[in-house]
């Protein structure tokens, strides 16, 4: 796994360059001597990704990075040379300063309502509330849904995976001290692909982050990616409400 407070780079195929992507990038890299830069990887966490399009089209694919929409840094001309930079400086900051906490099986069970067979997360590595989270869950081979998904062939179904996806989201929302006790209710799937198969035994680290929030309507849209190892299995955005627990 690579260090967090490291920097992405993904550039843009380069078909119609209009100012020299290298050399920008190079000046920006220049500002920060002390950070490490290197090609983003799907499903590696870093503290920001530099997005180096030659253009303004902005072109570069972004889909498979397991970095929330506010940590990407477009670079498309020198002219955002200078914004970049600042904006680069003003995540960085945030990173220093921000809360990030682990969480132990017990204490996910203490916020979540999901219990087996429908848990879907173990234990969490790092959770900012209310930003990003990144956890972790095994796959039991004796999950009841293996005996009929598929006999003989078992793959873990896509909806177990949006699921998990789900419950790292209500978990990202639920840390947060104006949802505590709240109940989570799944709105709906904004998009969703699936890449490869999640099999009995496997490990998943599951990330995810919020795109948008109306707390005064208790809504908010998340992004989760599922890997196994550093291959991103599947990647979506859900909708989720939070409503006020109708438990005394």
């Amino acid at each position: 796994m690579k260090d967090e407070t490291g920097i992405g780079l993904r550039y843009c195929g380069g078909c119609n360059p209009r100012y020299d992507r290298v050399a920008a990038a190079k000046k920006l890299m220049g500002f920060f001597p002390d950070l490490t830069f290197c090609p983003a990887e799907p499903g590696v966490p870093y503290a920001a990704v530099l997005v180096i399009c030659g253009c303004p089209s902005r072109c570069a694919g972004v889909q498979d990075l397991s970095v929330p929409s506010r940590a990407l840094v477009r670079l498309s001309g020198w002219e955002e040379l200078l914004p970049a930079k600042q904006a680069l400086e003003r995540l960085l900051e945030e990173r220093t300063v921000k809360k990030v906490l682990t969480l132990t099986h017990e204490e996910v069970l203490e916020i979540l309502p999901h219990r087996p067979p429908m848990l879907f997360i173990d234990e969490v590595s790092s959770l900012s509330p209310g930003e990003e989270i990144t956890a972790s869950y095994h796959v039991p081979p004796d999950l009841p849904a293996f005996e009929g998904h598929f006999p003989g062939e078992p793959v873990l179904p896509g909806v177990y995976a949006v699921e998990a996806g789900a419950q790292a989201a209500d978990l990202l929302l639920l840390s947060l001290e104006r949802h505590q006790g709240k109940i989570p209710l799944f709105m709906g799937i904004r998009r969703a692909n699936f890449r490869k198969k999640i099999l009995p035994g496997d490990r998943l680290t599951i990330h995810a982050s919020l795109k948008e929030e109306r707390a005064e309507l208790g809504f908010a849209l998340c992004r989760a990616q599922i890997l196994v190892g550093q291959e991103v299995c599947a990647d979506m955005e859900l909708s989720l409400a939070l409503r006020a627990s109708s438990s005394p």
